[in-house]
């Protein structure tokens, strides 16, 4: 995903480490990161890997913010462990 950092971090981490969740609820999350305001090539990078998760419902960039958009059916969230990960994650970012 992003290149650089690879030989470094866990991509996946990192990324995670850098969204401040706006909204959680159940089957939507609303977050932001630096890494993808502005930068065009990271939110490409960004949207090709979620696409690839049939589990989702949406999942929307606005590069102008930062903004993350990911709209997901709880129950079928349940069948991915990779993104129960994330979910968790970012549950707890936001305090729930």
């Amino acid at each position: 995903m992003f290149n650089f950092l690879s030989q470094f971090f866990n991509e996946k981490k990192y990324f995670l480490s850098t969204v401040t969740v706006a909204s959680f609820i159940p089957g939507r999350i609303r977050g932001y990161s630096s890494l993808i305001k502005g930068n065009h090539e990271n939110a490409k990078a960004l949207e090709e890997y979620f696409s690839q998760f049939k589990e989702l419902d949406s999942f929307s960039i606005n590069e102008v913010t930062g903004s993350i958009l990911i709209e997901y059916d709880v129950d079928k969230l349940a069948s991915n462990k990779e993104l129960l990960e994330i979910e968790h994650c970012l549950r707890k970012k936001a305090g729930k």
